[in-house]
Protein backbone atom coordinates (compact mmCIF):
# COMPACT_ATOMS: atom_id res chain seq x y z
CA UNK A 1 0.00 0.00 0.00
CA UNK A 2 1.37 3.39 -1.00
CA UNK A 3 2.59 5.61 1.85
CA UNK A 4 2.58 9.38 1.28
CA UNK A 5 4.86 11.51 3.45
CA UNK A 6 4.42 15.28 3.76
CA UNK A 7 6.34 18.35 4.80
CA UNK A 8 3.61 20.90 5.60
CA UNK A 9 3.94 24.30 7.21
CA UNK A 10 1.50 25.66 9.79
CA UNK A 11 -0.62 28.63 8.68
CA UNK A 12 1.56 31.70 8.36
CA UNK A 13 0.94 34.65 10.64
CA UNK A 14 2.89 37.33 8.80
CA UNK A 15 3.15 38.30 5.10
CA UNK A 16 6.77 37.10 4.99
CA UNK A 17 6.54 33.81 6.83
CA UNK A 18 7.36 30.84 4.60
CA UNK A 19 4.76 28.37 3.43
CA UNK A 20 5.41 24.89 2.12
CA UNK A 21 3.69 21.65 1.25
CA UNK A 22 5.98 18.98 -0.20
CA UNK A 23 4.99 15.35 -0.62
CA UNK A 24 6.76 12.14 -1.55
CA UNK A 25 5.73 8.50 -1.42
CA UNK A 26 7.04 4.97 -1.11
CA UNK A 27 5.68 1.47 -1.59
CA UNK A 28 6.85 -2.13 -1.70
CA UNK A 29 7.35 -4.24 -4.83
CA UNK A 30 6.87 -7.97 -4.24
CA UNK A 31 6.78 -9.76 -7.60
CA UNK A 32 10.37 -9.07 -8.70
CA UNK A 33 13.42 -11.27 -8.09
CA UNK A 34 15.75 -8.65 -6.63
CA UNK A 35 18.50 -11.22 -6.06
CA UNK A 36 18.65 -11.67 -9.83
CA UNK A 37 18.73 -7.89 -10.34
CA UNK A 38 21.56 -7.60 -7.78
CA UNK A 39 23.54 -10.23 -9.68
CA UNK A 40 22.88 -8.49 -13.00
CA UNK A 41 24.07 -5.12 -11.69
CA UNK A 42 27.22 -6.54 -10.09
CA UNK A 43 27.95 -8.48 -13.29
CA UNK A 44 27.71 -5.31 -15.38
CA UNK A 45 29.50 -3.03 -12.91
CA UNK A 46 33.07 -3.60 -14.09
CA UNK A 47 32.03 -3.48 -17.75
CA UNK A 48 30.35 -0.07 -17.28
CA UNK A 49 33.27 1.32 -15.25
CA UNK A 50 35.74 0.24 -17.95
CA UNK A 51 33.64 1.41 -20.88
CA UNK A 52 32.75 4.92 -19.68
CA UNK A 53 34.71 7.66 -17.89
CA UNK A 54 33.16 9.63 -15.03
CA UNK A 55 30.68 12.27 -16.12
CA UNK A 56 32.67 15.35 -17.12
CA UNK A 57 31.55 17.95 -14.61
CA UNK A 58 32.43 19.35 -11.19
CA UNK A 59 30.54 16.66 -9.29
CA UNK A 60 30.70 13.67 -11.58
CA UNK A 61 28.97 11.47 -9.02
CA UNK A 62 25.92 13.74 -8.85
CA UNK A 63 27.06 15.30 -5.55
CA UNK A 64 26.57 11.95 -3.79
CA UNK A 65 30.17 11.71 -2.57
CA UNK A 66 30.60 8.21 -4.01
CA UNK A 67 33.47 9.39 -6.20
CA UNK A 68 34.79 8.82 -9.71
CA UNK A 69 35.19 5.05 -9.27
CA UNK A 70 31.49 4.50 -8.65
CA UNK A 71 28.75 3.36 -11.00
CA UNK A 72 26.91 6.48 -9.90
CA UNK A 73 29.52 8.63 -11.67
CA UNK A 74 28.52 6.98 -14.98
CA UNK A 75 24.80 7.63 -14.52
CA UNK A 76 24.32 9.64 -17.73
CA UNK A 77 25.92 7.12 -20.11
CA UNK A 78 23.32 4.38 -19.96
CA UNK A 79 19.71 3.72 -19.02
CA UNK A 80 19.30 0.68 -16.81
CA UNK A 81 15.68 0.34 -17.90
CA UNK A 82 16.87 -0.31 -21.47
CA UNK A 83 18.55 -3.55 -20.40
CA UNK A 84 16.89 -6.61 -21.90
CA UNK A 85 16.98 -8.54 -18.61
CA UNK A 86 13.51 -9.93 -17.87
CA UNK A 87 13.42 -8.81 -14.23
CA UNK A 88 14.54 -5.30 -15.19
CA UNK A 89 11.73 -5.03 -17.72
CA UNK A 90 9.20 -6.26 -15.15
CA UNK A 91 10.59 -3.65 -12.76
CA UNK A 92 10.13 -0.92 -15.37
CA UNK A 93 6.43 -1.79 -15.54
CA UNK A 94 6.24 -1.60 -11.74
CA UNK A 95 7.80 1.88 -11.74
CA UNK A 96 5.25 3.21 -14.20
CA UNK A 97 2.45 1.62 -12.18
CA UNK A 98 3.71 3.25 -8.98
CA UNK A 99 4.03 6.58 -10.76
CA UNK A 100 0.37 6.33 -11.82
CA UNK A 101 -0.78 5.48 -8.29
CA UNK A 102 1.35 8.25 -6.78
CA UNK A 103 -0.27 10.89 -8.98
CA UNK A 104 -3.72 9.47 -8.26
CA UNK A 105 -3.07 9.58 -4.50
CA UNK A 106 -2.30 13.32 -4.77
CA UNK A 107 -5.10 14.06 -7.26
CA UNK A 108 -2.47 15.28 -9.72
CA UNK A 109 -3.15 15.15 -13.47
CA UNK A 110 -0.15 15.48 -15.78
CA UNK A 111 -0.56 14.21 -19.33
CA UNK A 112 2.76 15.31 -20.83
CA UNK A 113 4.79 12.41 -22.31
CA UNK A 114 7.45 11.16 -19.90
CA UNK A 115 10.77 9.34 -20.10
CA UNK A 116 12.07 6.95 -17.43
CA UNK A 117 15.83 7.02 -16.73
CA UNK A 118 17.59 4.61 -14.38
CA UNK A 119 21.11 3.87 -13.16
CA UNK A 120 22.68 1.62 -10.53
CA UNK A 121 24.35 2.67 -7.28
CA UNK A 122 26.66 0.12 -5.64
CA UNK A 123 28.02 1.00 -2.20
CA UNK A 124 30.67 -0.88 -0.26
CA UNK A 125 31.31 -0.90 3.48
CA UNK A 126 32.01 2.61 4.77
CA UNK A 127 30.33 4.46 1.90
CA UNK A 128 27.30 6.71 2.08
CA UNK A 129 25.31 8.96 -0.25
CA UNK A 130 25.58 12.59 0.79
CA UNK A 131 22.74 15.08 0.70
CA UNK A 132 21.98 16.06 -2.89
CA UNK A 133 19.14 17.07 -5.20
CA UNK A 134 18.45 15.98 -8.75
CA UNK A 135 16.91 18.97 -10.49
CA UNK A 136 15.59 22.48 -9.84
CA UNK A 137 14.88 23.70 -13.38
CA UNK A 138 11.40 24.72 -14.62
CA UNK A 139 11.19 21.26 -16.24
CA UNK A 140 11.81 19.44 -12.93
CA UNK A 141 9.46 16.55 -12.27
CA UNK A 142 10.07 13.40 -10.19
CA UNK A 143 13.04 11.40 -9.01
CA UNK A 144 13.35 8.39 -6.74
CA UNK A 145 15.06 5.12 -6.07
CA UNK A 146 14.50 1.41 -5.64
CA UNK A 147 16.31 -0.54 -2.93
CA UNK A 148 17.64 -3.70 -4.52
CA UNK A 149 19.85 -4.98 -1.68
CA UNK A 150 20.51 -3.30 1.68
CA UNK A 151 21.16 -4.01 5.33
CA UNK A 152 20.67 -1.58 8.18
CA UNK A 153 20.45 1.68 6.25
CA UNK A 154 17.82 4.33 5.63
CA UNK A 155 17.27 7.17 3.21
CA UNK A 156 16.58 10.58 4.70
CA UNK A 157 14.50 13.29 3.00
CA UNK A 158 14.94 16.94 3.97
CA UNK A 159 12.34 19.69 3.92
CA UNK A 160 13.64 21.97 1.12
CA UNK A 161 12.70 25.10 3.07
CA UNK A 162 14.02 24.02 6.47
CA UNK A 163 17.33 22.30 5.73
CA UNK A 164 20.10 24.40 7.34
CA UNK A 165 19.86 25.42 11.01
CA UNK A 166 17.56 22.70 12.31
CA UNK A 167 16.67 20.45 9.36
CA UNK A 168 13.28 18.79 9.20
CA UNK A 169 14.00 15.23 8.11
CA UNK A 170 11.90 12.17 7.29
CA UNK A 171 13.48 8.70 7.51
CA UNK A 172 12.50 5.75 5.30
CA UNK A 173 14.22 2.42 5.93
CA UNK A 174 15.94 0.73 2.99
CA UNK A 175 14.22 -2.61 2.41
CA UNK A 176 14.72 -4.75 -0.68
CA UNK A 177 11.92 -3.93 -3.11
CA UNK A 178 11.06 -0.55 -1.62
CA UNK A 179 10.43 2.14 -4.23
CA UNK A 180 10.15 5.87 -3.66
CA UNK A 181 9.17 8.84 -5.81
CA UNK A 182 9.66 12.46 -4.82
CA UNK A 183 9.79 15.90 -6.40
CA UNK A 184 13.24 16.28 -7.96
CA UNK A 185 14.09 19.29 -5.76
CA UNK A 186 13.83 17.47 -2.39
CA UNK A 187 17.30 16.86 -0.86
CA UNK A 188 18.02 13.32 0.32
CA UNK A 189 20.90 11.23 1.69
CA UNK A 190 21.65 7.84 3.27
CA UNK A 191 23.32 6.32 6.32
CA UNK A 192 26.84 4.97 6.10
CA UNK A 193 26.74 1.41 4.77
CA UNK A 194 28.34 -0.84 7.43
CA UNK A 195 27.62 -4.36 6.16
CA UNK A 196 30.06 -6.55 4.24
CA UNK A 197 27.60 -7.23 1.42
CA UNK A 198 27.15 -4.49 -1.18
CA UNK A 199 24.30 -2.04 -0.80
CA UNK A 200 22.63 -1.77 -4.22
CA UNK A 201 19.96 0.64 -5.36
CA UNK A 202 18.55 1.94 -8.62
CA UNK A 203 18.28 5.69 -9.08
CA UNK A 204 15.27 6.96 -11.01
CA UNK A 205 14.54 10.15 -12.89
CA UNK A 206 11.13 10.63 -14.50
CA UNK A 207 11.62 13.40 -17.06
CA UNK A 208 9.16 15.27 -19.29
CA UNK A 209 9.86 14.32 -22.87
CA UNK A 210 11.13 17.20 -25.01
Amino acid sequence: MITVVSFKSPPRETPFAPEWFHQFAYDQIYNIDFKKISATILDKEKQILNKFPPVDKVASDGYTGLGNNSLTSRYSYYNLFDWADEEIQKLKTEVWDFHKRFLESLDVVYDHPLVLKGWANVMRKGERIKSHIHMVTPQSYLTGHITVQAEGTSTYYINPVNQINDPEVREVKNISGRISLLPAYIPHYTDTHKAEKERISIGIDVIPKE
